[in-house]
């Protein structure tokens, strides 16, 4: 077995760092082999600064994660395949090492909360324009699709309607769209949602106008155009608990980062790269 890293007494093997690049979910190559090199680097400081300060795992906590694991599609990370090379006493500890590291970080992370409300307020304050709705409309559809005289059809529809009731009665009746059972009704729609033809018509319309039929890969169309709701803010309330998880992720990345580089920096005599091909 090839040692490619040390990191205290903790060997790195080539092995698991072709196992890491398939964590990632990534072809193998220079740069991913050198990036799983450095995540597992990453990953042995913070096992063994854990273990010194006295994180461990119970047998129970260890049985359940155990169990909890054969439900996963891709237990650690990784395929059915490279788990089954996996022996037992590898599994057993890259699965303790896991649930180490996971304590660890959560006690390094629960102990840097500080997204407040006023923080929360100010960053939705000062960040305000990002928060917005967009644009979008509600629109009843008539749709004729192509064959059978449709460009005919469509226009004799079209001059038969004269108002919302028209409307609605006809699309009923008439039209092929699968919203016919709701009058026509496709709901509320951002620009985007739609194809490009029928967003271009319907955010053309006043509210209650009605279209000229037009023409589409799909078929004719007829829109009429029920309501709109301008761009706007989101009101905090609204979004202040998505925010507060976004945040608080953020937080716990930036902490969780700068942890490791002080780890690095502290312990960078005990970290010994044994294959420098790796990182060349």
């Amino acid at each position: 077995m090839q040692i490619v890293a040390k990191v205290f007494d903790i060997e790195i093997s080539m092995r698991d760092v072709e196992r890491e690049c398939l964590r990632m979910k990534t072809d193998i190559n220079k740069e991913s082999l050198h990036l799983a090199l450095e995540r597992l680097i990453d990953r042995c400081l913070i096992y063994a600064n854990a273990k010194e300060s006295g994180f461990d795992v119970s047998d129970a906590e260890y049985d359940n994660a155990l169990l909890d694991l054969l439900d996963q599609d891709e237990p650690l990370g990784l395929t059915s395949e490279a788990i089954q090379d996996l022996s037992a006493d590898e599994l057993e500890y890259l699965l303790k090492r896991l649930l180490i590291i996971r304590k660890y970080m959560q006690s390094i992370s629960s102990d840097h909360e500080h997204v407040t409300s006023q923080k929360l307020r100010e960053f939705y304050d000062e960040q305000k324009d990002i928060f917005m709705r967009s644009k979008c409309v509600r629109c009843s559809h008539i749709l004729i699709r192509h064959g059978n005289n449709a460009e005919q059809r469509i226009q004799e529809i079209r001059s038969q309607i004269k108002n919302a009731d028209d409307f609605n009665h006809i699309s009923i009746s008439c039209s092929d769209c699968p919203s016919h059972a709701a009058c026509g009704d496709l709901g509320w729609f951002h620009k985007g949602k739609m194809i490009s033809e029928i967003d271009e018509v319907a955010f053309s319309l006043e509210i209650g106008e009605i279209s000229l039929p037009f023409k589409s890969s799909y078929g004719y169309h007829i829109l009429m155009l029920n309501d709109r709701r301008e761009a706007s803010h989101i009101p905090f309330d609204d979004i202040k608990e998505s925010l507060y998880e976004r945040l608080m992720l953020i937080e716990k990345e930036f902490v969780l980062s700068k942890h490791i580089a002080e780890l690095r920096e502290q312990f960078a005599d005990k970290i010994s790269i044994l294959n420098m091909d790796i990182i060349a």
